[in-house]
């Protein structure tokens, strides 16, 4: 996920391949401070909703510090990678070489190899993210088997075969075509596509999602038809929109108490913060009435 409101003001301008790769790259090392802040300390830092099996807020907001809704948020980031464990079969699909692509701090990298004993290649396009990265990998004791490759997912180095790759909340900014054409070259037959992902289901839910987010949301029948073009074959495709729709309240709840405890906040960030707020509670109105919907994909390549 990624807020460009302060990088452009007309996010749906068309880009040049290379300039939206350099850009979504700056981004995201331009954010890094931020995302810690609310997402962290780490090392497992996640930049994703979470999963709430109850389809239920669990925390009480009234009275919450901000750090009190950090770490419920957290609880439940790593409930919806437990969850896409269980779903695509993470003991013996993701227990081997696979790529993390678009990996954010590497929340995830390290999930899948501290739980499941992956080896992990960490792809981001954001420079700044590597060390840090590295540094939780060694911090988490899984030095050896995390390592980053900054690099354009469309050309992943032809250095498998990888047994999987995984996308959490990270696909919606690749030319899907292209990326699975690639994938196709580096992942073993029979090796899986792992994607969780903001699918759109009407434009007026993906017109909302790209007022703040950089990319609009395609849908589920766009990865099928670009998958099958390569050779993959859908084999997994699990609803959770209901059970994810709480992250946008404890989202939002977490910024309104940062600018209710924060004095030290500059006019620049309060002013983020403000967009953001406005930006968590469109989302969650669009989530609810069913603008938007969250999915977990599994392709096989035949």
């Amino acid at each position: 996920m990624s807020n460009l409101n302060e990088l452009s003001s007309s996010p749906q301008t068309a880009l040049e391949p290379q300039d939206e790769v350099r850009i979504v790259g700056q981004y995201y090392d331009d954010k890094t401070a931020r995302l810690v802040r609310k997402y962290g300390p780490g090392p497992r830092i996640h930049y994703h909703v979470g999963h709430y099996p109850s389809s239920k807020t669990p925390l009480n907001f009234h009275g919450a510090t901000p750090d009190d809704i950090r770490r419920s948020i957290r609880i439940h980031q790593e409930g919806l990678l437990r969850y896409a464990a269980k779903i695509w079969g993470a003991e013996h699909r993701l227990s081997g070489r696979i790529l993390d692509v678009g990996c954010g701090l590497g929340g995830g990298s390290l999930f899948w190899a501290q739980e499941y004993g992956a080896d992990v290649t960490a792809v981001t396009n954001a420079p700044e993210h590597a060390p840090i990265v590295e540094g939780f990998a060694q911090e988490c004791g899984v030095g050896g088997k995390v390592r980053t490759l900054v690099c354009d997912a469309m050309h992943l180095p032809l250095d498998g075969p990888y047994d999987a790759a995984v996308a959490i909340e990270s696909s919606g900014y690749f030319n899907r075509p292209q990326w699975f054409e690639r994938l196709a070259r580096v992942l073993r037959p029979g090796g899986s596509v792992c994607i969780e992902e903001v699918f759109t289901t009407r434009p007026h839910g993906a017109d909302v999602w790209a007022e703040y987010f950089y990319t609009k949301p395609a849908t589920v029948l766009d990865y099928v038809e670009a998958a099958e073009s390569a050779g993959f074959e859908l084999v997994d495709d699990v609803d959770a929109t209901s059970e994810t729709s709480p992250f946008w309240e404890e989202s939002a709840a977490w910024t309104k108490a940062v600018l209710d405890s924060d004095s030290s906040l500059s006019a620049v960030d309060r002013r983020q913060l403000r967009i953001s707020l406005m930006a968590n509670q469109a989302l969650g109105t669009e989530w609810q009435a069913g603008g938007l919907r969250l999915g977990f994909l599994r392709f096989e390549l035949k």
